[in-house]
């Protein structure tokens, strides 16, 4: 059986039933908060879809890794480095980052960032 994560809105924050909020963090510093939406847990094993909030002025870890992104923005402003090119997204755009290409996001505007992110199997 499939699974449903019900949106909440409170005052603003993202959450959704039944889905704990993590730090996201590199190297011991927090970048942000994490939720796994759907995964290994809920028993996906094509894909994981994950939500990410980073506070203004904030950046995601600079990253590279061997599986390729679908990321769509839900809120917020970023400049978002793809491998060589920096781009400029908003609520409503979608990006693909090919796998091996370096990448960050950087919050750009004065309220959170947030973005969905579908990667292979992980939680």
């Amino acid at each position: 059986m499939g699974v449903l994560r019900r949106h909440i809105s409170k005052g603003g924050n993202e959450e959704w039933e039944g889905v704990p909020v993590e730090e996201y963090e590199d190297g011991g510093v927090v970048l942000g908060t994490k939720r796994v939406l759907i995964g290994q847990r809920d028993g996906a094993v094509s894909f994981s879809l994950r939500y990410f909030e980073i506070p203004p002025g904030g950046k995601s870890s600079l990253d590279r890794h061997a599986h390729d992104h679908g990321v769509f923005i839900l809120k917020g402003r970023t400049r978002v480095l793809m491998g060589q090119e920096t781009v400029e997204a908003g609520a409503g755009d979608v990006l693909y980052i090919p796998s091996d290409e370096q990448h960050q996001f950087e919050n750009i505007g004065d309220e959170p960032l947030g973005f969905l992110c579908a990667v292979p199997p992980r939680d």
